[in-house]
């Protein structure tokens, strides 16, 4: 605290968030004086024994363990604490804080090889020891030069303290345990507050890559520092389940010591099957660095070198008029999932398009948001709420089945496969090719006919122009319209035979930089494609500017919707949210029936009640018929507001009466009449108050309300 105080002398005011952050920083336990002024003294116990004791000022909040949710704002500012605190500590040493310690990320070989043997799960041993094998021949040698200071070194979940921040937040308010202070690795630091933050994570590598952005912010972390990250994250939980078991050893009746240890293990089931480098990538995007380091490089060369590639389809997709299909989440176009049936439908919608423009080839756009993949493989649990891999990361072409395929540059065989999940690739070739300074990328085919897996070797050579495959059918391509999936890909991520064709939208700046855009070998014209729709900043502009103000905007973040489906709206990214707000369509959005409906009608007439026509007759018998026998008259307005107003006039003209009983909150509609006897209107902002003949009464609530039954 003396330091903090001396750092906010020393450097002045700040921006208020960092501010904040430096007084929360303040809320770390003091240590307190006896009466001699003394702060340890020696007390007897037991049996004679002698202590030495201390006593801690106690911190208000919860132990993060205990706090929902793990947000991202709290997880962003966990991260900025901790960073924080190195950034005060960057020029403090100690004497005590030089120590052989074996919680020490310095010692973690060490102390993984003393206590391995004690983990009696030979499944679990074999995991351990993948981690350290990797740690040891790739990791180790890179620690020496890290930068080192005195840090925390113990940021778990039960030492973080969190408090309520405003109306739906928490904050980290605090940390305790300075026990295990030591001069090591300043890394450190973040990847131990890592390490358990990603317990019990849906996602850990996300929220990691929160985590990490607020550290950076208040102690920026360099790249060979995120060339370790990851590795160091593994090495803390494996030093801690090898712990635990020495630990159970010594002590096994003590439940504290193993209070981490099932979230740790199925922590590091998830983390081996996270490749590093993805890992990196995605800390390095947090930090601001370029993702993939080679990304720059690779493609200067390969737009240098795009006059020279082949084609890779016999169509010529140099020219100008290219039929770009619109397969994006707002298209109309149906899902596909993955039946017969539903895939004829798809195809004979997209080869009667080509047939109309008279080309032989459709084309299936890069970085375009689709609802078309349906299939377990696609859905990603979050710990947000489920999303779904939809944002393409290859350009298709739409071509007749047994179409060949060439290469359009010398490269050899990676690896090849017949996926066959539904909606898969079906059969898929892997190119890989090297460039000037040994460089390698590679293209990937994919929807192939079955035989263009016949006599593959892995490391076979395929030269420029040659054909090595053909299109498939659906029967055989994944359950696709006959089409080649062809893909860039700068990192295989230790995949064969297979690898992501669509990624999640909020990773897309991660993922379009490990895959760059395909048109770089293809050169389609860029004038083919489509425009961009507007960005949801580009239409809050235009809001401001031509609608009214008082059309206002749902949730701090807002929403563009482009598609409703059933009970459910889409964003642009084709984020699925269940619609619990719009009470127009009772029968589900764009119900088929009712738009095969409208379709019938709106070519024919659309006028109103004043003309004779059978349609308005048999509609009114069909809703009739519904209801009991008294209710025998029909009358069609077009809106909410309408029918409430008509309500309204029929109430009083049968009664006589004008007075209204109307109950706190309700909303009846947006003429002047409504809004007088809806206090959500009249009695919010800008609202003038009810005037004298509403009647306001509480909202019956049998569990907050002031009356419960």
């Amino acid at each position: 605290i003396e330091r903090l105080a001396h750092r906010l002398q020393r450097e002045g005011p700040r921006t208020s968030g960092e501010e904040s952050q430096l007084a929360a920083m303040a809320a770390a336990p003091e240590i307190c004086e006896n009466t001699k002024g003394r702060q340890i003294m020696s007390v007897a116990g037991l049996k004679g024994v002698t202590h030495f004791v201390r006593m801690l000022t106690y911190l208000p909040g919860k132990p993060f363990a205990r706090v929902k949710p793990h947000d991202a704002d709290l997880l962003t500012g966990l991260g900025r604490f901790f960073g924080n605190l190195d950034r005060i500590l960057e020029d403090f040493d100690h004497p005590a804080a030089h120590r052989d310690f074996h919680w020490d990320l310095k010692n973690a070989a060490q102390v993984v090889n003393q206590y391995i043997g004690l983990i009696d799960d030979p499944v679990k041993c074999g995991l351990i020891k993948r981690f350290m094998e990797r740690f040891q021949n790739q990791i180790e040698p890179q620690l020496k030069d890290l930068a080192t200071s005195v840090i925390h070194n113990d940021a778990n979940d039960y030492n973080v303290l969190v408090e309520p921040h405003g109306k739906w937040q928490n904050r980290v308010s605090g940390v305790i345990d300075f026990g295990d202070m030591i001069f090591t690795y300043t890394v450190g630091e973040v990847a131990i507050a890592c390490a358990y933050a990603m317990l019990n994570k849906a996602d850990p590598l996300t929220a990691a890559a929160h985590i990490v952005a607020g550290y950076h912010q208040n102690r920026p972390l360099t790249e060979p520092e995120l060339e370790v990250l990851f590795d160091l994250i593994c090495m803390r939980l494996c030093m801690s389940v090898c712990h635990a078991a020495n630990q159970s050893r010594l002590e096994p009746d003590n439940e504290y010591l193993r209070i981490s240890e099932k979230p740790i293990w199925a922590l590091l089931e998830k983390l081996q099957n996270i490749h590093p480098n993805l890992a990196r990538y995605v800390f390095r995007h947090a930090c601001g660095f370029p993702v993939v380091p080679q990304f720059s490089r690779m493609i200067d060369w390969l737009k240098e070198n795009r006059p020279g590639f082949a084609a890779i389809v016999d169509e010529d997709l140099h020219h100008e008029n290219q039929l770009v299909f619109d397969l994006s989440v707002g298209s109309a176009l149906p899902q596909n999932k993955g039946g017969s049936a539903n895939t004829a439908v798809l195809t004979d919608q997209l080869f009667r398009q080509m047939q109309e423009a008279r080309v032989n080839v459709g084309i299936g756009r890069y970085h375009e948001a689709r609802r078309l993949y349906t299939a377990g493989q696609f859905k990603v649990q979050t710990d947000e709420m489920p999303q779904a891999l939809t944002v393409h990361l290859c350009i298709d072409l739409f071509m007749n089945g047994n179409a060949p395929v060439y290469a359009p540059l010398d490269g050899r065989v990676h690896s090849f496969n017949n996926n066959t999940d539904p909606l898969d690739y079906g059969p898929a070739i892997i190119l890989e090719h090297q460039i000037e300074g040994g460089e390698r990328f590679y293209t990937l085919f994919g929807h192939l006919s079955l035989d263009s897996l016949d006599n593959l070797t892995v490391g076979m050579p395929v030269f420029r122009g040659q054909s090595f495959a053909r299109i498939g059918e659906p029967l055989t391509n994944g359950g696709w319209p006959p089409h080649l999936h062809f893909q860039i890909i700068l990192d295989m991520l230790g995949e064969t035979g297979n690898f992501p064709g669509v990624a999640r939208p909020s990773e897309w700046d991660i993922w379009s930089r490990i895959c760059p855009d395909p048109n770089l070998i293809l050169g389609i014209p860029q004038s083919c494609f489509p425009p961009d729709g507007r960005s949801q900043a580009d239409i809050l502009t235009a809001r401001r500017a031509n609608l009214g103000r008082n059309l206002s905007i749902s949730y701090g973040k807002p929403l563009k919707i482009v598609r409703g489906r059933g009970q459910y709206l889409y964003t642009e990214t084709g984020q699925a949210y269940l619609d619990g707000v719009n009470n127009v369509c009772h029968v589900g959005h764009c119900h088929p029936h009712v738009v095969a409906a409208a379709c019938r009608q709106m070519p024919v007439l659309n006028t109103n009640t004043r003309y004779l026509h059978d349609t308005i007759i048999e509609y009114a018998e069909r809703l009739l018929s519904k209801f009991p026998d008294p209710l025998s008259v029909c009358y069609f307005v077009c809106t909410g507001s309408e029918a409430n107003e008509l309500a309204l006039r029929m109430a009083r003209t049968y009664t006589g009466q004008w007075d209204i009983i109307t109950v706190d909150g309700a909303y009846h509609g947006n003429t002047q009449n409504l809004i007088d006897i809806s206090p959500y209107k009249n009695a919010g902002p800008g609202g003038q108050g009810a005037p004298a003949w509403v009647h306001k009464v509480v909202m019956p609530d049998g569990y907050r309300g002031r009356y419960k039954g």
